[in-house]
């Protein structure tokens, strides 16, 4: 795990956490979940660590499970949200969880972003703030990018299913006889 503190003095995330300041929805040993004061869709939840990191380039292999448990929270909250606006579900293609990396970083204390549905944002935070790629790492390519450079094997349950591999995705349909749409 990161050898990092606790908590920092004047850290406004670490005052969160451990002082209770804004409204936390749920939380655990490890973390925390608010709304974010600045939404960028209907259900925008930060999932705050608990442990004073301050960058997701400062994580370790031994962090994997905290960055898990983070998604894992994140998207418990989402569930509930959902269930108590009586929407359906959480659709996996409308999610969107991740980090910040630097230097597109504004508070340097570890949060993931739960973002759902990411077709609610903007132009400029779904081409630019919240792109995935080199400002915005998606949890299970952060998760990934770790485990590669401990030198541990990928994790199965993160693979994610190629366009090709996955017949709901793929373009290529065959054609039905007529009379198999008009009965």
């Amino acid at each position: 795990m990161s050898i990092i503190s606790t908590t920092v003095t004047g850290c406004k995330f670490c005052e969160i956490v451990h002082h209770k300041k804004d409204p936390v929805l749920k939380e655990n040993e490890q973390c925390a979940v608010v709304k974010d004061i600045k939404p960028k869709a209907k259900h925008h939840y930060l999932v705050i660590s608990k442990k004073h990191i301050s960058k997701p380039t400062d994580l370790t292999a031994g962090d994997i499970s905290l960055v898990e448990e983070m998604e894992r929270l994140g998207r418990d909250v989402l569930r509930t949200e959902l269930k108590k606006n009586g929407e359906a579900d959480i659709v996996e293609d409308m999610l969107m969880t991740g980090f910040h990396m630097p230097p597109l970083i504004t508070i340097k204390h570890l949060h993931m972003h739960v973002i759902y549905p990411k077709s609610d944002m903007g132009m400029l935070s779904k081409y630019v703030t919240f792109k995935p790629g080199k400002v915005f790492k998606e949890t299970t390519e952060l998760t990934a990018s770790i485990r590669d450079k401990a030198g541990l094997p990928p994790n199965p349950f993160e693979a994610k299913l190629e366009a090709s591999d996955n017949p709901c995705k793929n373009d290529e349909h065959e054609e039905l006889p007529a009379h198999a749409i008009t009965n």
